[in-house]
């Protein structure tokens, strides 16, 4: 019985230096053989720097290695469906970085040849395995705050700055979006771990600012199959900073940041309690973590792609201003 995973890794930019890529080498199930790149000169570097025996620009190299289990995706969205396809093609698990797409008829495709295929496709919304908010659902399924009613969350920041380790990031037929679909997919996706399945979703988008060609801010209003109910707001055109969700239950309050290691506090009527968490080293680290584990067998984890391509549909509802209604979907 195999012991270890061995990935190779499409891509190798900024995400890959801190966030994902030492984890790789670290956790005791898994290795990294391979890493592609198609600028030699930083591919060559990278796997220097990071230990990694085989690297190449073309990425049959690495999926025609028998060895290799499964490829973790760190491009572009705009090449996460043409690296999954090929990937599934040579029946390879996928990790893939988040969105998970530009569309989501881009993740239906995905899904859908990674099941003919008979391997796993996992999305990077790596807060899922982060012990700051297991806790929180923890807390909320002990009923720590009794029965959950109600969300309200807000994000505020300033205009995003040219940053050129990813110049991409907010050109749209490379990402997909602005703010709601770089660090708007964490918040969306975060929703549906604590909450359940949604129902019902609707929003719309704007770009106020002009300062940059993508929207700016998003209002979004969700239903979830129990009942719960929330308000989303992103302004990414701000003069101020704030990361506040607050969920509302019968017996009191839980209030957190999603996109920092603020501490969470739990509010009732015998008072206040604090929850501290020291930030990760590496944010991915428990997720590759857990999906390995469960590429051995060790554990089960949702393996089909299925909540990356609700959050897919979701982002699109909130940018396009549509209503979406997920009630006896799969």
């Amino acid at each position: 019985m195999k012991d270890k995973i061995v990935f190779g890794m499409i891509g190798c930019g900024d995400v890959t230096e801190r966030k994902s890529g030492p984890a790789f080498r670290k956790l005791p199930q898994t290795e990294m053989k391979w890493v592609m790149r198609r600028d030699e000169k930083k591919l060559e570097d990278y796997a220097l720097r990071h230990g990694i025996p085989y690297y190449s620009t073309e990425v049959l190299d690495m999926l025609r290695d028998p060895e290799v289990d499964a490829v973790y995706i760190a491009t572009p969205p705009h090449m996460h469906k043409h690296y999954t396809v090929l990937a599934a093609e040579h029946k390879k698990d996928v990790y893939v970085e988040k969105p998970m797409a530009l569309t989501s008829d881009e993740c239906k495709e995905m899904r859908k040849v990674c099941e003919e295929h008979g391997v796993k496709l996992y999305v990077a919304y790596y807060r899922r395995a982060q012990k700051k908010f297991l806790k929180i659902k923890n807390l909320m399924e002990e009923g720590a705050i009794g029965e959950i009613r109600s969300f309200t969350y807000q994000y505020l920041r300033p205009v995003p700055q040219y940053d050129p380790n990813r110049p991409w990031l907010f050109q749209e037929d490379t990402s997909g979006g602005g703010i709601l679909y770089d660090v708007g997919s964490h918040m969306i996706d975060l929703f549906l771990f604590l909450f359940g399945e949604p129902s019902m979703i609707s929003g719309k988008s704007g770009n106020l600012s002009q300062e940059l060609s993508v929207e700016d801010v998003t209002t979004g209003f969700f239903l979830f199959e129990n009942g719960i109910q929330g308000t989303l707001n992103i302004t990414a055109s701000c003069g101020i900073r704030e990361d506040l969700l607050t969920i509302a239950g019968s017996k009191g309050a839980l209030r957190f940041s999603i996109m920092d290691q603020e501490p969470v506090t739990l509010m009732t009527e015998q008072g206040s309690e604090i929850f501290e968490f020291q930030e990760p080293e590496h944010s991915q680290m428990e997720m590759i973590s857990m999906i390995s584990d469960a590429m051995l067998g060790k554990t089960s984890v949702e393996a089909s792609g299925k909540n990356g391509l609700e959050t897919q549909e979701i982002l699109e509802a909130l940018k396009l201003g549509k209503e979406v209604y997920f009630r006896n979907k799969e």
